[in-house]
């Protein structure tokens, strides 16, 4: 190759210094200058990212502290009122209880178990309302369901003494030997309350009925009166939805209907297995918000319901989230200020050392640091300080080195370029000095051996036919310098014309047809068919062909050779391969520079100059197509050379 005195630094050896030092301080400025705009400022990023980890972290927890603050203050919200409906709903309970206690022990007496002495126990009956204040009104039937005694608070006259009572409910499930809690009734705007218990002298022997009728007034008042909080209310209801009791009196005279509300209905749900929530949010009769707490009375029925505003009860949890949440600001301030302390004391030195790079990268390797924190970011910049000086000694041993380099490339182009005119001179010397006279012998020679035919000896012939086979061996050596040194050069032209492959072999397999006969070797052509016709340069492409297939019939004695031709993806494969010596593995890559002809001793044997593989390497490579070999010794070598099918529509893409 021969170099171009014009661009003496283009050599490998300053290509190769420059890449220690120079060449990398470049690619850094090249990359700050396609990476200007994604950079940003380090302290700026550090302080975000320091931000977003530490606020992320605070938030988290904050927010699950307020979750676990506000599930536990709801909790316990709902205890304390779950608690006060608990006791109130124990205290008419036990109210109730404690009625049925007394009359309970009135019916186990021995003159109310006596049937006949119910008339004469009046007196008895009136101690009963005396230990029951409750009770204003009570009455003894027998085991038919007739009243046979009756004691009243109200009346002179006792209404039901004689009636028969036997198809009430009271009577029934009392004849069974079970207590009785009735319906709650209101007469006077008071309610009433029915109990009846069994008069059993013996257990499970029913002699009659006790039946008492119980003013609820007192007990209830005292539950629906309490108040608790601010705004909070209690009141009772039934099963079936009747309001028996309420903080507001005038809802229980209006006999307002219960069984809409949600509360209600969430308490009364049927089956015993059924989730009844203790406390819950829902509107009231007027239509607000309020949290619902309740306990059941299971003897009677009956719920117990406190409630208060959503607002109200929710005040406490409001005030815990807000506490809590002003803990979780101020934390997130202290750890905003710790980051943008932590983001001045250690990123601002890091960001002096970036400065510094970039000094560096943009060739200033005079630029020093001054980072005076204390720490080993101070030790940092005392490293960098000492390599950007070995840098600068470096860089500055480096330029001098490359001025010497530099000249004596200079000194050596210019010696090469008086070498590569010289070598154009003595290419111009043996085309006129050598090919010349050499054509003249042939021309000559070949005259003489026509015109003294039967005039000269055998021998005289054969010493003449050798010279002839040794001139054009020459003749053909020369020639093929000419040509490596014309493409080369760049002087040999590409001439397109529509060339038929057929056509080209044929001429070809002629050229070399004496050759094969007196090898015995056996030439198998497999032309496609429907092969057509391609757009290259005839004379380039039969020269390639022909020393394919001269190289296969030089180192093939005795076999076949197999030239085939095919076109695949647009584009001609031209296959030639031979039974002959083969080519080593290690030799595969040499087989085309010149004057190589392989390693082995066999191969020295064989004529030739070692030039017809490299000429059909850089004619193919022309034409823009590849050539790759295969071979294994002593089995044979196969030649596969691509072409394009048109050469002026590739070179277009």
């Amino acid at each position: 190759m021969i170099l171009d005195p014009s661009a003496p630094l283009r050599t490998g050896f300053r290509l190769r210094i420059l890449d220690s030092v120079k060449a990398k301080v470049q690619r850094l400025a090249l990359i700050r200058m396609f990476h200007s705009r994604k950079r940003e400022r380090l302290v700026r990023n550090y302080f975000f990212i320091s931000v977003i980890l530490i606020a992320g972290g605070l938030i988290s927890a904050g927010l699950l502290e307020i979750y676990f603050r506000y599930s536990e203050s709801l909790e316990q919200v709902h205890l304390a009122q779950q608690d006060v409906a608990s006791r109130a709903a124990f205290e008419i309970e036990r109210f109730i209880r404690n009625v049925a206690t007394n009359m309970t022990a009135f019916a186990k007496s021995a003159d109310a178990n006596s049937p006949s002495s119910f008339v004469e126990n009046e007196f008895e009956l009136r101690r009963l309302l005396f230990l029951a204040p409750a009770i204003t009104e009570v009455l003894v039937m027998d085991a038919d369901g007739i009243v046979k005694s009756q004691v009243s608070r109200f009346r002179a006259v006792a209404h039901l003494l004689k009636n028969d009572l036997s198809q009430s409910a009271a009577f029934r499930q009392s004849r069974q030997g079970q207590s009785h809690f009735g319906r709650v009734y209101f007469r006077d705007s008071d309610s009433y309350l029915t109990v009846a218990v069994p008069i059993e002298p013996f257990p499970g022997e029913v002699v009659g009925v006790l039946q008492a009728e119980t003013s609820l007034r007192d007990i209830l008042d005292v539950v629906s009166g309490a108040r608790f909080g601010a705004a909070g209310y209690r009141f009772v209801v039934t099963r079936s939805g009747d309001l028996i009791a309420h903080s507001n009196f005038s809802l229980v005279l209006q006999h307002r209907d219960l069984t809409s509300l949600r509360q209600v209905k969430a308490a009364f749900q049927a089956g015993p297995d059924a989730l009844r929530p203790k406390a819950m949010v829902a509107y009231n009769t007027e239509g607000k918000k309020v949290f619902s707490s309740h306990a059941l009375i299971p003897i009677l029925d009956w719920a117990v319901f406190i409630e208060r505003p959503v607002e109200e009860a929710y005040a406490p949890i409001y005030a815990s989230l807000l506490r809590t949440a002003i803990l979780l600001l101020i934390g997130l301030g202290v750890a905003l200020v710790a980051s943008f302390f932590v983001a001045r004391r250690v990123v601002r030195p890091l960001e002096t050392l970036r400065q510094g790079v970039e000094q560096i990268g943009s060739g200033n390797l005079s630029a020093r640091l001054d980072i005076t924190t204390g720490d080993e970011i101070e030790i940092l910049g005392d490293e960098f300080n000492k390599m950007a000086a070995q840098l600068r000694e470096a860089y500055t041993g480096l330029e001098r080195k490359v001025a010497e380099r530099t000249r004596e490339l200079t000194v050596a182009n210019a010696k090469l370029g008086g070498a590569s005119q010289l070598k154009s001179q003595f290419l111009a010397n043996v085309n006129h000095e050598l090919r010349t006279p050499v054509s003249a012998i042939i021309s000559y020679g070949g005259l003489v051996l026509s015109d003294t035919q039967g005039q000269i000896s055998q021998l005289q012939k054969e010493n003449l036919q050798d010279l002839l086979n040794n001139a054009e061996r020459l003749l053909n050596l020369i020639d093929s310098l000419l040509d490596i040194a014309m493409i080369e050069a760049g002087k040999l032209e590409v001439r397109i014309e529509a060339v038929e492959l057929e056509e080209i072999i044929r001429s070809a397999v002629t050229t070399i047809e004496s050759t094969l006969n007196r090898n015995h070797v056996q030439l198998i052509r497999n032309i496609a068919p429907d092969l057509p016709a391609l757009n290259t340069d005839r004379d380039k492409l039969r020269q390639i062909v022909l020393n394919l297939l001269d190289n296969a019939v030089k180192f093939t004695e005795r076999g076949e050779i197999k030239i085939s031709a095919s076109h695949q993806n647009g584009a001609l494969r031209l296959e030639v391969s031979d039974t002959g010596i083969g080519i080593r593995k290690e030799d595969l890559n040499q087989v085309f520079e010149e004057f190589r002809r392989g390693g082995s001793s066999t191969a020295k044997k064989y004529r030739g100059t070692g030039l017809g593989l490299a000429i059909v390497k850089r004619l193919v490579g022309l034409l823009d197509g590849s050539i790759d070999v295969s071979s294994e010794v002593n089995v044979g070598s196969t030649f596969t050379v691509t072409l394009p099918l048109d050469y002026e529509s590739r070179k277009a893409t």
